[in-house]
């Protein structure tokens, strides 16, 4: 029944993300790491360990291993970002999904300048997403022990 209800609510975010998430294309999620901001990824450990991550990013896993929403998400991302709620922060995950539904569990929080990288880290695994277009990528190394 929670894992339900907590399905439900994920649902619900990814599609309520689109009226106040802040998408940005490859080229901005780019620019917004070069600048210094904060990128947090939310993909779990494995994945980390697959593909790698973005140099200086933070990884605060959005899920457990049954798929479902941590507890403390929440408090885990807003003790990594802080209680500056006007900081700018780039969120990325596989593909846009989840970093989408984090966008706006922060935005519902009273941040401000949080965006979705919306191609994610593998993108379509082809033309789109941070690896495919050759940006910054290194191993995961001892943040994924």
């Amino acid at each position: 029944m929670i894992k339900s209800i907590i399905v439900i609510i994920f649902i619900i975010l990814f599609i309520s993300h689109k009226l106040i998430a802040k998408d940005i294309s490859h080229d901005e999620s780019y620019n917004l790491y070069q600048s210094g901001a904060l990128i947090i990824d939310v993909r779990n450990k494995s994945e980390w360990k697959e593909t790698g991550i973005i140099p200086k990013s933070k990884l605060v896993p959005m899920l457990t291993h049954a798929r479902t929403l941590r507890n403390d998400f929440i408090d885990n991302l807003i003790s990594t970002i802080g209680e500056d709620k006007s900081i700018k922060v780039g969120i990325i995950c596989r593909s846009g999904g989840r970093s989408s539904a984090t966008v706006t569990m922060l935005k519902d929080k009273g941040y401000k300048n949080i965006y979705n990288m919306s191609e994610g880290l593998v993108g379509d695994g082809e033309k789109t997403g941070w690896i495919s277009r050759g940006y910054p990528i290194i191993e995961c190394g001892n943040k994924c022990k």
